[in-house]
């Protein structure tokens, strides 16, 4: 079937926000927008419905599960056939274009940019679907399809995606910028507690050679502690830092996450640090 945007109930929805959106910033403080989506989605209309349904698809996120996709696609369609009644919603979607029409140019208002806009129309045309041409239906179900099973890229995932097809001069400078960043913010830490954190970003997809580091370093720590044990004169340190020594041999940097090992390791090198300076005093 053919996609049209006046039928579309969840192009009309994001629309109708933007432009309440739009008017907000440029302090048009009796927009007709929200009187006009206040008007036609309320919970009682069938454009608040289908709406509803709209957004199952598109807030839903089941990574590479195509399985559970098409499942939440068959079972969205079986509740559009059971909730919607389909005479009352086309009598609303005819009235709120007519209010559109009466408060904005219909052309202007059509023509705002919508990111996931080939979405909309997959999601309008699967629920609406007459199957009337086969090849057109069948593209419709695998765009949800893709859009359910994708992985959603972190932000920082993106700007590291986007840092990394700049040139080298840039990536450089960025790079500055960020460790003097880092060196501000972390002053306070030990030069040994640096070096982890150090290792850690610059071996991070190198998970053996960070273990190695690590374990070195656990190991180390022990040594250092076992030397300055003998001068402490409590006897409830003594046991604590006994304590601590038999912790730190039993860690298996192998096993485990390495954030976690990370993190034990930045806590017993400002444990020993503390160690030595009781001992000095």
């Amino acid at each position: 079937m053919k996609h049209s945007k006046y039928r579309n109930t969840g192009l009309l929805f994001e629309l109708i926000t933007r432009q309440i959106t739009a008017d907000i910033l440029n302090k048009e403080s009796n927009s007709p927008a929200i009187d006009i989506l206040k008007k036609n989605f309320n919970k009682k209309s069938q454009l608040f419905r289908e709406n509803k349904l709209f957004n199952v698809i598109i807030e839903a996120k089941h990574t590479g599960n195509k399985e559970r996709a098409v499942h939440l696609i068959e079972t969205t369609v079986k509740a559009y056939n059971k909730i919607i009644n389909r005479k009352a919603l086309q009598k609303e979607k005819y009235e709120l274009i007519k209010q559109i029409k009466e408060n904005f140019n219909i052309g202007d208002f059509f023509k705002s940019h919508v990111s996931n806009y080939r979405l909309l129309a997959a999601i309008n045309n699967v629920l609406h679907e007459d199957y009337s041409n086969p090849a057109v239906s069948t593209q419709n179900h695998f765009t949800i399809v893709e859009h359910i099973t994708r992985k959603v890229e972190k932000p920082e995932e993106q700007l590291m995606d986007k840092l990394r097809s700049e040139n080298k001069d840039l990536r450089s400078l960025a790079y500055k910028i960020l460790v003097e960043k880092f060196n501000n913010k972390y002053k306070s830490l030990l030069p040994e507690q640096k070096n982890v954190l150090k290792e850690y970003i610059n071996n991070i997809s190198n998970t053996n050679g960070l273990n190695e580091f690590m374990e070195s370093k656990f190991k180390s720590i022990s040594y250092n502690l076992k030397k300055v044990f003998p001068k402490i004169d409590n006897k409830v340190v003594k046991i604590k830092i006994k304590e601590c020594i038999n912790l730190i041999e039993t860690v298996n940097t192998k096993k485990g996450t390495t954030t976690n090992n990370v993190l034990k390791l930045m806590r017993f090198y400002q444990l020993l640090e503390d160690v030595k300076y009781a001992v000095k005093s």
